[in-house]
């Protein structure tokens, strides 16, 4: 959660408005993921001029819940017979991104002038909360490592849906818009098997339960054939934009300016990252015949919910690239301490540096 503001919350009123006119205003223009990058793009500037802004965990919880009970709509049965068909690719995929993030953690440790261990989890593609947790635990600095995960996140959310449009790729599937919408009934009905799947995940001790809980509940019950459409817009909308005013609000003026480098560094070293992946993700295509851009937003590091998104958009297979998605984040987030520590083990992470002709700051 962003730390409280101590000035009052009406000063926060103007910033929320302006999110709110240019989600509308990139809704309007048809700009993909619009409720999400306007408020966010908006947000980040109002946080980072140090005026206050509101973005409380509820909210975002709120805002992942509903996005993951609409992906969870995605998931038929025919779709879970391709999620299993395409497993073991998803589970090679998700070891690639993290060895490539722990070779690049090297030369942006140096660059950044930070510690490896805070390189490791700055880079490595996780939660937004959980790599500077599990970080902290081993020595690293969670300020930098917070500031990268969100450069990561809203970096990727700005340039995967407008790489893969100037591509010339859609996926072809049914158009959201097309899907009829479900009644309020419905809606809560859908949103009843989301939050049942959020709390079991969040019981199981799963991260980011509100995302993969409330896509596992629906998907539950959208499976069997139980419910079939789409949730109503303006539900959809104020889900995206509390989802964007959350990413935004992580950028504050006063990390700006304890951590100009980290800022400038972190987004070069993901950018580098999402290009290797990218890469990556056209040889798996050429291998398996696997459509591109479902690959490469299942390779991305972006945020599982804004990939998810994005490919509901291009009308792709969302249940696929989610798919994707959370077996990385199993993965990244549940023992990303072990690869850290084989990969110090085997000599990896100094021999990199050996090969540039430097030593490693631990």
């Amino acid at each position: 959660m962003i730390p409280a503001s101590p000035v009052p919350f009406w000063r926060a009123i103007p910033g929320l408005a302006l999110a709110a006119g240019l989600g509308w205003l990139a809704s309007y223009v048809h700009m993909p993921l619009a409720w999400v990058l306007g408020p966010m793009i908006v947000t980040a500037l109002v946080s980072v001029t140090g005026y206050p802004v509101v973005a409380p965990a509820l909210g975002r919880r709120f805002g992942q819940a509903v996005v993951g009970t609409s992906i969870g709509l995605n998931i038929t049965a025919a779709a879970l017979d391709t999620i299993v068909m395409w497993a073991p690719w998803m589970v090679v995929t998700a070891l690639v991104g993290i060895v490539l993030a722990a070779v690049l953690s090297v030369p942006m440790s140096i660059a950044g002038k930070i510690d490896h261990k805070t390189a490791y989890f700055s880079l490595t593609p996780g939660g937004l909360s959980e790599m500077a947790n599990i970080g902290v635990s081993v020595g690293a600095e969670a300020e930098p490592i917070a500031v990268s995960q969100a450069i990561r996140v809203a970096l990727l959310v700005c340039l995967m849906p407008p790489l893969i449009i100037a591509l010339g790729i859609d996926g072809g599937l049914m158009n959201q818009a097309a899907r009829i919408e479900l009644s309020w009934f419905q809606v809560t009905a859908a949103l009843a098997a989301g939050l049942a799947g959020v709390t079991v995940t969040w019981l199981l001790r799963f991260n980011n339960p509100w995302t993969v809980g409330a896509i596992l509940g629906t998907g539950f019950i959208a499976a069997l054939g139980l419910l079939s459409g789409r949730i109503p817009g303006i539900l959809f909308a104020a889900a995206q934009f509390l989802i964007g005013v959350s990413i935004g609000a992580r950028f504050r003026r006063e990390s700006l300016v304890r951590l100009p480098r980290v800022f400038l560094v972190s987004a070069l070293f993901t950018i580098a990252l999402a290009a290797l992946l990218f890469a990556y993700a056209g040889a798996l295509t050429a291998i398996t015949g696997l459509d591109l851009a479902s690959v490469a937003l299942g390779s991305s590091p972006g945020g599982m919910a804004e990939m998810a998104l994005t490919a509901q958009v291009l009308h792709l297979n969302v249940a696929l690239v989610i798919a994707f998605q959370v077996i990385r984040a199993f993965f990244v987030n549940g023992f990303s301490l072990y690869f850290y520590r084989i990969f110090n083990k085997i000599g990896l992470f100094s021999g990199i540096a050996l090969l540039m002709g430097r030593r490693l700051s631990r």
